[in-house]
């Protein structure tokens, strides 16, 4: 435990970022950069609050990373990690009008 709220996952293996303009260049740069360090992290996953796009990161055996960009609602999506797929149109369902 980091701190005593209880509010802190020590071992994620998934991170999922809502991105706002004030927080974008932070949660794709420095953030990501110190969450590469977490061991037990293997999918880094920022999804876009202002435009249909959400933004994959999935790491190797080799510790590189793969990037998979998503832009259409018609695409499936999935965490592989905690085996789950949505369609793209659920994220953002209502998102939107």
């Amino acid at each position: 435990m980091l701190d005593d709220k209880f509010d802190t996952a020590t071992n994620p293996s998934v991170i999922i970022e809502i991105l706002s303009k004030s927080t974008r260049d932070y949660d794709k740069g420095q953030k990501f950069t110190l969450y590469r360090d977490i061991d037990s992290l293997q999918e880094y996953i920022l999804i876009d609050s202002e435009s249909i796009r959400i933004e994959k990161y999935v790491r190797n055996q080799d510790e590189s990373w793969i990037f998979r960009d998503y832009k259409s609602t018609h695409e499936k999506f999935s965490i592989e990690t905690i085996q789950e797929e949505l369609l793209i149109a659920e994220i953002y369902m209502d998102a939107f009008d």
